[in-house]
């Protein structure tokens, strides 16, 4: 008798528990439909899931996805980051297919849209590197802007080389050669430039791409590293 006074208030409890679930509001149109998780004051908040026209996991504030989670969209692409206010902010990862063929997303987002490979608010924007292995950014602590510059390296076998098919595509300034070394002098921010490039790799040439904005007026090294 007593085992089953125990049975009935669990099941008691249980009942009570997914009553309360059922009455938490998930605030997100395309994911308002069975949730499952922390609540507060009638809205998911904490950790949980809602499943709706798409899925998402992770955690809640005030109804909305914010903070780490995953969304599942109906069509099978999926993100999986950060979330403020019911919108992808701050950096996750974005895999989607395309005629069948999987692509990956890396990066910041800000506002449900894709910023680039750096975090947003920041005085330069890396928005694109392909076939290059590592690059740096620094900024020069000098305030002369009548002296700025940014200055290229490109690097293979960690020496300095100057490829023969280079191209840079820049929105103002003038492109120097220094050595081994370019830069683009007098500048007027915003800059955008476009730096590309082949390389020889196990007797293949490989294509090489830099893209990024300067957003204010310093001077800037960039080393592009193919090792």
């Amino acid at each position: 008798m007593k085992r089953l006074i125990i049975t009935f208030a669990l099941l008691f409890i249980t009942i009570c528990a997914n009553a309360q679930t059922n009455q938490c509001k998930v605030l997100l149109d395309k994911i308002a439909g069975k949730y499952t998780g922390e609540c507060l004051n009638g809205l998911a908040n904490g950790k949980g899931k809602a499943i709706g026209e798409d899925t998402y996991t992770g955690t809640f504030k005030d109804g909305l996805p914010d903070g780490k989670g995953k969304y599942l969209y109906k069509n099978g692409d999926l993100y999986q980051g950060h979330w403020l206010n019911g919108e992808k902010s701050g950096k996750g990862k974005f895999v989607y297919k395309i005629n069948s063929k999987k692509n990956t997303l890396t990066g910041y987002w800000e506002n449900n849209e894709y910023v680039g490979v750096t975090p947003p608010n920041t005085p330069y924007r890396v928005t694109s590197t392909t076939g290059i292995m590592n690059y740096k950014v620094e900024k020069s602590t000098s305030t002369d802007e009548r002296n700025k510059k940014v200055t290229f390296s490109i690097k293979s076998a960690f020496t300095d080389f100057a490829p023969s098919d280079l191209k840079i595509e820049k929105s103002s300034g003038q492109i120097n050669q220094l050595g081994k070394k370019f830069t683009i002098d007098q500048y007027f921010s915003p800059l955008f430039c476009e730096v590309s490039y082949t390389i020889v790799v196990a007797d293949t040439r490989k294509q090489c791409r830099f893209i990024i904005e300067i957003l204010d007026d310093s001077s800037y090294s960039i080393t592009l590293s193919n090792d």
